[in-house]
C-alpha cells in the first residue's frame, strides 16, 4: 500500500461507517470450517501467511528435489521480497532494469509480492526479458487507465469509491496463456511466485503459489492468477475488494480478498517455517544464500507541523502506521534471515526523493522514480546489508541515491 493512495481511509472509513452495505453471511465460509476452504477446482494452492500449512513437509521435499537437479555446485539459493508502495512500484521496477543491466542480476528461486510488489513479481520472476514490460507499465499508466470513479456507489453500500474493472483489463491483457505457461514451465524447474492478500472475513494474511496454480495450465488458472494479483492491490474503501470462489469439497462459499499490505507490507515466509531444515535436505545448508529486499515506500519518519483537518490527519496517521509496519516486517525478514543462514541486501526507497504525485496515478511522477531506480540498481553499492543503517532517522542516503536524484533533477531543469 502508498501513502498517497491510502490518504483518505481513515476519515473515510469514519464517515462512511453507518452507509449501507450487503450482509454476506450467508455467502461467506463458516467460521468452523473457512481455514479448509481452497478456490473451487484447485488443491492446496495457497496457505495462510501467518502459519506453516500442514500439506507443506512434501512440497518441500518435491521442491528439494527439483532444487538440486538444476542447482549448480556451489550456487546458493536466492529470495526476492517486493513491497507494496503503490504508484512506487516504478521504484522497484526500474531497480530490476538497473539491476539486469549492471549484469549482477541472479536468478530467484523465491520471489514474493504484495500489493503493487505483486503487480512486479511475475515480471522479476520470469527474468530480464520481461523488465521493459513492467517499466513502460509504470512509466505510462494514468490513474483513468487504470480505475475509475464511482463515488456514489461507493457512498450507498458499493464497497469502495474507485472501481478497478479498467486495471482488471490491463492485467487480462498481460496474463495470456503464455505468460501462464512460461510461469509453469519455471515452477517444473523448481521455483516459486508466492503472492500475498489478505482476507478480509478471516483478517490474515494469505500466500498464493502462483506458479502452483499456473500449472494446471488452465483457462480459469489463468483467471484465477489475473484477480490474485488485482486483489493483493486493491486497497480497501479505496479500490473494490476480490471475490474468491471457494469450497471446502462439500459445500460453496465466496470470499472477500484485498490488498496484502493490510497484513503484511512486505514478506518471506512464516517464522514457524523450519527453513534451516529444508536447507539441508535440499543440500543448501551451507552455501551463500541470499534474501533481497526492494522495499518501494518511504520509512524514514518526516518531521512536518501538522495541519488540524480531518484529512490532514488521516493522511498522516496512515502514513506513521504504514512506516512502523513496514520497519517491523523488514525487522521480522531480518531476524529469520539471520536465523536461518541468509545473508541480507536491502534497498528502499530513498527519502531524499521528495517529489509529489499530481494524482492517484502519475506517469511523470513514476517515471521520475523509475529512473532513479533504475540508477540504483546498477550499483551494487546500493545494496544495504544492515537493516540498522536503512532505519537511521537521519540517515543519508548512498552515493548512487543521491546521483541518480541529481540526474533526474538535471533531466527535469533541461526540458
Amino acid at each position: 500500500m502508498n501513502m498517497t493512495t491510502k490518504s483518505l481511509l481513515v476519515c473515510l472509513s469514519v464517515f462512511f461507517a453507518g452507509c449501507a452495505g450487503i450482509d454476506r453471511g450467508i455467502f461467506a465460509p463458516p467460521q468452523a470450517s473457512h481455514a479448509l476452504m481452497q478456490p473451487i477446482g484447485f488443491l492446496d494452492v495457497r496457505f495462510f501467511g501467518d502459519t506453516a500449512p500442514d500439506s507443506l513437509d512434501d512440497e518441500v521435499d518435491t521442491f528439494a528435489q527439483r532444487l538440486r537437479a538444476v542447482r549448480r555446485e556451489g550456487d546458493g539459493l536466492h529470495i526476492l521480497a517486493l513491497s507494496g508502495g503503490g504508484p512506487n512500484g516504478a521504484f522497484g521496477a526500474g531497480v530490476m532494469k538497473g539491476w539486469s543491466a549492471s549484469g549482477t542480476r541472479p536468478e530467484f528461486d523465491i520471489v514474493t509480492g504484495i500489493s503493487t510488489g505483486s503487480i512486479i513479481a511475475p515480471f522479476a520472476f520470469l527474468g530480464p526479458d520481461y523488465d521493459d514490460q513492467i517499466g513502460e507499465f509504470y512509466k505510462t499508466a494514468r490513474t483513468d487507465a487504470l480505475v475509475r470513479k464511482r463515488f456514489l456507489a461507493g457512498i450507498f453500500g458499493g464497497g469502495s469509491l474507485y472501481s478497478t474493472a479498467p486495471l482488471k483489463r490491463v492485467i487480462d491483457s498481460v496474463v495470456t496463456p503464455e505468460f501462464v505457461g512460461a510461469l509453469a514451465d519455471e515452477y517444473a524447474r523448481g521455483r516459486l511466485l508466492l503472492i500475498g492478500t489478505t482476507n478480509m472475513d478471516a483478517e490474515r494474511p494469505v500466500v498464493w503459489n502462483v506458479t502452483e496454480i499456473a500449472s494446471y495450465r488452465s483457462e480459469d488458472a489463468r483467471a484465477l492468477i489475473r484477480d490474485v494479483i488485482l486483489a493483493s492491490a486493491s486497497i480497501p474503501i479505496m479500490f473494490t475488494p476480490v471475490r474468491f470462489n471457494v469450497t471446502d469439497g462439500t459445500e460453496d462459499f465466496t470470499e472477500l480478498h484485498a490488498d496484502g499490505g493490510l497484513t503484511q507490507e512486505i514478506f518471506t515466509y512464516s517464522p514457524e517455517l523450519p527453513v534451516r531444515s529444508y536447507l539441508r535436505r535440499a543440500g543448501l545448508a551451507h552455501r551463500d544464500n541470499r534474501v533481497w529486499v526492494i522495499h518501494n515506500n518511504l520509512i524514514n519518519p518526516v518531521y512536518q507541523p501538522q495541519k488540524t483537518g480531518l484529512r490532514h490527519i488521516g493522511e498522516r496517521t496512515l502514513s506513521t502506521l504504514i512506516k512502523s509496519q513496514s520497519v517491523g516486517d523488514l525487522q521480522r525478514i531480518a531476524a529469520l534471515a539471520k536465523r536461518d543462514g541468509f545473508s541480507l541486501r536491502a534497498m528502499i526507497m530513498p527519502a531524499r526523493f521528495t517529489d509529489k504525485s499530481r494524482e492517484l496515478f502519475d506517469p511523470a511522477y513514476m517515471t521520475r522514480l523509475y529512473a532513479v531506480g533504475e540508477a540504483m540498481g546498477r550499483q551494487p553499492s546500493s545494496w544495504g546489508r544492515k537493516l540498522e543503517s536503512l532505519f537511521e532517522r537521519d540517515r543519508r542516503e548512498g552515493e548512487a541515491a543521491i546521483a541518480a536524484i541529481n540526474a533526474v533533477q538535471v533531466q527535469l531543469e533541461s526540458q
